[in-house]
């Protein structure tokens, strides 16, 4: 996952390019500057700058939930057992949410920090430990005093992962991107940086803990050169695993009954007895009686009980009594499952659902977590084109979650949806062409295509239905988005899996749902910045990736010919870092893109750069992402709450400035200008 582009307002951050704004119109800017209402009061407000500009605020759509940790713990309150479960909201914070899975009810409790998290780990003295992240912190949750009692700095670190208690009763978790070990006392709150053993390396990650037989604490790095490290408390030093393979690398880690159990790509399921780990020949289980053997154990398992997996299958065995039992062989596709019950129901999630599935049953209930949860910000925002079948609808996406949200034009209905895809992550572009929306997600680098018009049923493959991946192009991440070519076909630009340096620009045709990937167009760079004119596709490019650290270097602009399916013409940008917010014209070919207070402009029918449009506006705000083309033939530009409107002569006029600052935006079929700021959607009259 990658983890250093969660602002609050999502801009290129490349610099600045608009004209001069005549002193009347800096004036009235800050004699006019007011708070704006409420979505619910639908309030109207003229913009500064042009008279006729009138912003509407519509709603806060994106509803969706990210939960990426659970457990099952009694709730000291009531006695009743319950699904406590960990979700992700970059505005507003984190919720930790406790499922009554027996009345389907639930309570939710915001955090005092953080943003979301990947390990809620049950404690002594009933409270909960919850790592963090955009920010790095340990929370302590009493859950009997329904409050957090302390909350835990990780100086210098945005993630915390997996936590594990050790033998000196402190909770220990692995970091990004220092790859440190970090741990604090749940009684004090008091802190220690235990540091990282790959400090200096390329490694990023320490994602994987577990507490090892006899208390020390078991460590997976990775991403560049992987390990897995055993941190001895007494002596605060790290030792490898294997100290004769300081490469070998296996996960999960689960330690259970005297044994730490790891499962190797190749040798499979290994264990490792004791303080000193020493390897075993066998691991202490009983026989597998499907398959090949048993794959791994699962997290939540516990001396009495514990659960293995085997051919998608899960087992429940009893070492007390020797059973053997099997809970379910069903199809648990793009479910995780968390915890299990006192009763030995698996609980889990699956994109906006959750599930509390009893041993033997045949068949899966989902059902829609029963919390709401605060708005979230649009992670990217699109609009079904004029002459596409009614209702209208405007369409957006959180950053992470894997769904979609649209808001009907005319009447103001919200929907949310459920995961379009299997793979978790998020959706990084949609388009709506022929009534139907079209995605493209990381992290499975997965396409699918869903029909409003029909009854959702993804779990079936229905609708939405699932068209491809890419994944096996060594692909992750859409960060170019996808963009509608004029030919009809769906273009994507796309960022290398974990651990390369690397990218695509893809092609999907609608109509036949063909995909075609051309690896690296502009040499191992992701395509971050795609946008299509009238013959060709423009790309930009940096040094990213996922995983890795970002290289030295300086970004790219290229030129694709859609019809020659080739690049024919690139060019090292020598003072950019990287090459964002590419707009196109199709009415003259030409390209734009950004650089501080100036607007490169591409010729693409002579292939050179032709002009430089100074432009600049107060403050200096970051650019919008979004690059919208009117049907008129003008392109739209945004910078914090100004627009800049481009016109096919080249002429620039600059509008605003709005009383938010717009962080995604697109034109409707209704000829309106829809924007984002924050978790909010608004409507623009007057252009």
């Amino acid at each position: 996952m990658r983890m250093n582009r969660r602002e609050f307002l999502r801009w290129s951050g490349t610099g600045i390019g608009f004209l001069l704004l005549p002193a009347r119109l800096l004036a009235r800017r800050r004699s006019t500057a007011q708070s704006h209402s409420s979505p619910s009061e639908s309030n109207e407000s003229p913009a500064a700058g042009r008279a006729n500009l009138v912003v509407t605020a519509l709603a806060d759509p994106i509803r969706a939930k990210q939960v990426l940790a659970g457990r099952a713990a009694v709730d000291p309150v009531d006695g009743r057992e319950k699904f406590w479960i960990t979700n992700m909201n970059e505005h507003s914070g984190g919720e930790l949410i406790a499922i009554d899975f027996e009345s389907d009810t639930a309570e939710v409790f915001r955090w005092p920090a953080g943003q979301g998290s990947w390990c809620v780990l049950p404690l002594p003295r009933e409270r909960l430990a919850i790592s963090t992240y955009y920010d790095g912190k340990f929370l302590v949750f009493d859950m009997r005093r329904r409050e957090f009692t302390h909350v835990v700095s990780f100086p210098g670190e945005s993630y915390v992962w997996e936590m594990a208690i050790g033998s000196d009763g402190r909770v220990y978790g692995g970091t990004y991107p220092g790859a440190k070990l970090g741990c604090f006392d749940p009684e004090t709150g008091e802190f220690e940086d235990c540091g990282s053993p790959v400090a200096g390396t390329e490694n990023q990650y320490l994602r994987n803990v577990a507490t090892a037989p006899g208390g020390d604490i078991i460590c997976t790095f990775g991403s560049a050169r992987q390990s897995v490290r055993v941190y001895r408390i007494a002596s605060k030093r790290f030792e490898l695993l294997v100290p004769d393979e300081p490469d070998f690398f296996a996960k999960p880690i689960v330690s259970l009954r005297g044994h730490l159990f790891v499962h190797h790509a190749e040798r499979g399921l290994l264990a490792f007895r004791g303080p000193q780990l020493e390897p075993v020949e066998r691991p202490p289980l009983p026989d597998c009686p499907v398959g090949s053997g048993w794959k791994g154990i699962a997290r939540y398992s516990t001396e009495e009980r514990v659960h293995l997996t085997a051919e998608r299958q899960t087992w429940e065995w009893l070492p007390a009594t020797g059973s053997l039992t099997l809970v379910t062989g069903l199809s648990l596709r793009g479910c995780r499952v968390l915890d299990a019950t006192r009763d030995g129901r698996l609980l889990g999630i699956r994109g906006q659902d959750y599930f509390a599935l009893p041993s033997g049953s045949p068949s899966l209930e989902l059902r829609r977590i029963p919390a709401e949860s605060a708005g979230r910000p649009f992670h990217f925002l699109t609009a079904d084109p004029p002459g596409s079948p009614g209702p209208h609808r405007i369409w957006g996406g959180p950053s992470y979650g894997q769904t979609v949200a649209s808001y009907e034009i005319g009447t103001g209905k919200v929907w949310n949806s459920g995961a379009v895809v299997d793979s978790s992550g998020e959706v990084y572009g949609a388009v709506s062409v022929g009534g139907k929306l079209y995605t493209a997600s990381y992290s499975g680098a997965d396409f699918a295509v869903y029909d409003p018009a029909r009854p959702w049923d993804q779990w079936n493959n229905v609708n939405p239905r699932h068209i491809g991946s890419i994944s096996d192009q060594h692909q992750c991440r859409p960060t170019g988005r996808m963009r509608l070519g004029p030919d009809g076909n769906l273009y994507s630009g796309w960022q290398a899996d974990y651990g390369e340096y690397g990218g695509a620009l893809v092609r999907l045709n609608p109509r036949t749902e063909e995909i075609t990937v051309w690896r690296n167009p502009l040499g191992d760079e992701p395509v971050i910045s795609l946008a299509i004119g009238g013959r060709f596709a423009y790309l930009g490019t940096d040094q990213t990736a996922n995983g890795l650290p970002r290289r030295e270097g300086k970004g790219q602009f290229g030129v694709w010919s859609l019809a020659e399916e080739r690049v024919v013409f690139q060019q090292r940008m020598e003072t950019m870092n990287a090459v964002r917010c590419i707009g196109a014209m199709r009415t003259r070919e030409l390209a734009f893109f950004p650089e501080k207070d100036e607007l490169h402009v591409f010729d693409g029918e002579s292939l050179q750069f032709v002009d430089r449009i100074p432009a600049p506006v107060p403050d200096s705000p970051g650019w919008c992402e979004d690059v919208v083309l009117h049907p008129s033939g003008y392109l739209l530009y945004a910078r914090g709450t100004f627009l800049v409107r481009v016109a096919p002569n080249l002429r620039t006029e600059i509008l605003g400035p709005l009383e938010k600052p717009v962080n995604h935006m697109t034109f409707g079929p209704d000829g309106l200008l829809y924007f984002s700021s924050g978790t909010t959607l608004y409507s623009l009259r007057g252009l």
